[in-house]
């Protein structure tokens, strides 16, 4: 009976062996999962933040074009506005000129009928 017991406590041994050696597969399987994990959120934090740059080097380019489009435009309303300005003179003259040609037309007709 004796001998029973030893060989089932070393079968319980081998068992026990066996089922250590599955835990320590398992346990460097899950370790190297997990260190793959870690690197991949790492890669994935690292494009996120260069993603993050890119964005916010795109919206600070975009605003400075925004902004000398805007001073742009303001520069060419000041302008319209200064050649209205100017332009007031040269209508005024364009209407004496216009009747001073009517004046002429009447005198040239008054000269052709005398």
């Amino acid at each position: 009976m004796e001998t029973k017991t030893m060989e089932e406590y070393m079968e319980r041994i081998r068992v026990l062996d066996a089922l250590e050696q599955q835990a320590m597969g398992l346990s460097r399987m899950l370790t190297t999962y997990t260190d793959r994990l870690q690197e991949r959120l790492e890669q994935r934090v690292d494009i996120e933040l260069a993603s993050e740059g890119v964005a916010l080097s795109s919206i600070k380019s975009l605003e400075a074009v925004v902004a000398k489009s805007v001073q742009q435009k303001q520069s060419l309303i000041r302008k319209c506005q200064q050649l209205d300005h100017e332009m007031e003179g040269v209508m005024a003259m364009s209407s004496k000129i216009r009747e001073i040609k009517q004046l002429l037309d009447v005198m040239e007709y008054t000269k052709r009928k005398s």
